[in-house]
């Protein structure tokens, strides 16, 4: 009989154990799971905090870049824009007193004349007042005509009649597209440059390719092709470079969100 008791004693103990093991077994996967969670949302809260902080640090550069623009473009407008009409309308007072006036002296006033008409369109393209109302289009195209007029090459513009982007995101697309403009310019020798836009559901990709020469590496090094790439990220898209003996292609992918958001 006291075997008994002592067999029940027993296995009343073990059970005991055995729960109190379950329930501390439980407990410290209860408290990893917990520690695991808040260390996966404390990861998670870091990352999109430091891609706000990203954001928020090339928002500001921009925004210092547009400033300086806008800047450099009052000073062409008011200063250097001054001393060429001043300049040509000396030259307009010298041809009057002249009685015969020089073919080269006309040559002179056409290509200065020229020169301003040129300097006003590219302060215009700078001032930040202007730029509220910014049409990404209508801009590119005044790009290309004024390019264009040089004759040192030909730049062909395929294009929607309406970006789906705000007025803020088509000055940045605007200066993405500059500059791989200038750098084709720059550095392709190239005779033609095609630029081209198209519209899917959720994706506008626009490629801007050359027929120069092109270069050996296609990932960014260039202080102009880290400025595309920073703006491209703000956007939140991408750039791609495609470079042969042929030529260059640069491809732009940016997602479109509603207009309103």
């Amino acid at each position: 009989m006291y075997l008994q008791i002592d067999i029940q004693n027993l296995n009343t103990s073990i059970a005991i154990i055995c729960g109190i093991v379950v329930f501390i077994i439980v407990l410290l996967l209860f408290f990893v799971i917990t520690y695991r969670n808040s260390r996966n949302l404390f990861i998670k809260e870091k990352e999109l905090m430091q891609i706000e902080f990203d954001k928020s640090l090339l928002q500001a550069q921009i925004e210092t870049q547009e400033e300086t623009l806008s800047a450099l473009g009052k000073e062409l407008h008011d200063n250097i824009g001054q001393l060429l009409n001043s300049t040509k309308l000396l030259i307009g007072i010298t041809q009057r007193k002249l009685s015969q006036s020089p073919d080269t002296l006309a040559i002179a006033d056409q290509t200065l004349a020229t020169a301003i008409d040129e300097l006003r369109s590219l302060s215009k393209s700078l001032n930040k007042e202007w730029l509220q109302q910014f049409d990404f289009i209508e801009n590119l195209t005044n790009e290309i005509k004024r390019i264009n007029a040089a004759d040192n090459l030909i730049i062909h513009f395929e294009h929607l009649n309406k970006l789906p982007f705000k007025s803020n995101e088509q000055i940045m697309l605007f200066r993405i597209v500059q500059e791989a403009l200038q750098n084709a310019i720059k550095h392709a020798t190239c005779k033609n440059i095609y630029i081209s836009c198209i519209e899917n559901m959720h994706l506008f990709t626009i490629c801007i390719a050359d027929d120069g020469s092109g270069f050996a590496n296609n990932k960014p090094t260039g202080v102009g092709m880290l400025n595309m790439q920073s703006r491209i990220k703000l956007l939140g898209g991408n750039v791609n470079w495609d470079s042969t003996n042929k030529g260059t292609k640069v491809s732009i992918q940016l997602p479109i969100k509603p207009i309103h958001a």
